[in-house]
C-alpha cells in the first residue's frame, strides 16, 4: 500500500489545506474553502425541455440562495433517477454560460421506493462560508427528501 500523504494525517494541522485565495494574516476575510452544496428537484416529463427547465430552475435557485459567483464554482455533478434519460442535465449549465466549469452527469441507484423523476445537483464551490451557512435547495416533489431544509416557499 502506498504511504498516506502527510496532509491527510490528523496530526498534520492545517498543512495541505491552504488555498491560493487565502488572505494575509490579520485580514478581515476568511480563507476560501471548497464546499459542496446540494440540491434536488423533480422533473415533469422525460423530455429534453422538461429536464433542462428543471435543471436551470434548480441551478439558479442554488446560485441565488448562496450568492455564488460563476468563477467560484469548481465543478458540478448532476444526477438523475434512471427514468430521466432524454437529455444530460449539465447541458443547462452550458446554456447558462458555464463553459469553463467541470461538469459530470450520472444516474442515481435504482432503489425500490425512491423518489422517481428526480434530478440532483452537487456543486463544488470555493467559498469563505462555513458549512452551516450554506443553503441546500429542494424544489417541487424533492422537498420530501429533506423537509427540514426545503422551506415553505413555492
Amino acid at each position: 500500500m502506498a504511504p498516506r500523504p502527510a496532509s491527510l494525517d490528523a496530526d498534520s494541522g492545517r498543512r495541505g489545506t491552504e488555498t491560493a485565495r487565502e488572505t494575509a494574516p490579520g485580514s478581515d476575510h476568511e480563507a476560501m474553502r471548497l464546499r459542496g452544496i446540494r440540491g434536488a428537484t423533480t422533473v415533469d416529463a422525460n423530455t429534453k425541455e422538461a429536464i433542462l427547465e428543471a435543471a436551470i430552475e434548480l441551478l439558479s435557485a442554488i446560485i441565488e440562495a448562496n450568492e455564488i459567483e460563476r468563477d467560484d464554482v469548481a465543478s458540478a455533478f448532476f444526477s438523475t433517477t434512471p427514468d430521466l434519460d432524454a437529455e444530460f442535465p449539465a447541458v443547462a449549465a452550458r446554456q447558462m454560460g458555464w463553459s469553463h466549469v467541470a461538469l459530470m452527469c450520472a444516474h442515481e441507484m435504482d432503489v425500490p421506493g425512491s423518489l422517481p423523476m428526480c434530478l440532483r445537483i452537487l456543486l463544488h464551490v470555493n467559498t469563505a462560508r462555513k458549512p452551516g451557512e450554506l443553503q441546500f435547495v429542494y424544489l417541487r416533489g424533492a422537498r420530501a427528501l429533506r423537509p427540514d431544509l426545503a422551506g415553505a416557499e413555492d
